[in-house]
């Protein structure tokens, strides 16, 4: 082995220039932040609706089913400002037309699909995110909204959280903008609806209640 080496080297020194072959580039790259934040829901990340029976639906209104409480927490190593936004993966599922009560807002980007009833392509209805309260390192505060066609943060028209690109954060004010802490707790209700029953397509199976989003936290 020892030998091999030392004819290898001896070529190379010897040869008047090396042909080039290929090439190929390295790119380096990063980011760094002024802290790092780490987003969780408190009890989980899966809401479960339990077992619902296809007769205690309406045939004919949306069906409301009870809410359930989260709540979004942020913690960072550092005092951080942060907003966050929702993306939906099962935008194209959502049941068009719903209302979520007793707030009485509509509209499809305030809501999110549930998945579609069996592979018949039909939504089962949609669930929205009613807003609660927010805090900083346990200090109450206001919820603020802004959008890519107005980025000065404001008060929200609507109480439930609207789908991504519309982000949302938390401040003493509109004014005063997004609050810096080491924990951020936003809590939320999970407002789900299955369309009337009418709708869906005939089964002797059971449809499977699939929502699913990604919340995104941004820093400030």
């Amino acid at each position: 082995m020892k030998k091999l080496f030392l004819v290898a080297a001896t070529a190379v020194a010897v040869s008047p220039m090396m042909a080039s072959a290929a090439s190929v580039g390295l790119t380096v790259t990063g980011n760094i932040v002024p802290t790092s934040c780490t987003p969780s829901f408190a009890g989980g990340t899966n809401v479960d609706l339990g077992q619902i029976t296809l007769s205690s639906l309406s045939p004919t209104a949306q069906n409301n089913l009870p809410e359930h409480d989260i709540s979004l927490n942020i913690r960072c190593d550092a005092p951080a400002a942060v907003e966050f936004g929702v993306k939906d993966n099962r935008a194209a599922t959502k049941a068009p037309n719903l209302v979520f009560s007793p707030t009485g807002f509509f509209g499809e980007n305030l809501y999110y699909g549930l998945g579609n009833a069996g592979s018949s392509g039909v939504g089962l209805g949609g669930f929205g995110l009613r807003v609660g309260k927010a805090t900083t390192d346990n200090r109450e505060q206001t919820f603020l909204v802004r959008t890519p066609d107005n980025l000065n943060w404001r008060l929200p028209g609507s109480r439930m959280v609207s789908n991504f690109p519309t982000t949302y954060s938390w401040g003493l004010s509109a004014a005063a903008g997004p609050a810096a802490a080491r924990v951020h707790t936003f809590e939320m209700k999970v407002a789900a609806a299955i369309r009337p029953t009418r709708q869906l397509p005939a089964t002797t199976t059971s449809f499977k209640v699939d929502g699913s989003v990604i919340f995104d936290v941004f820093y400030l």
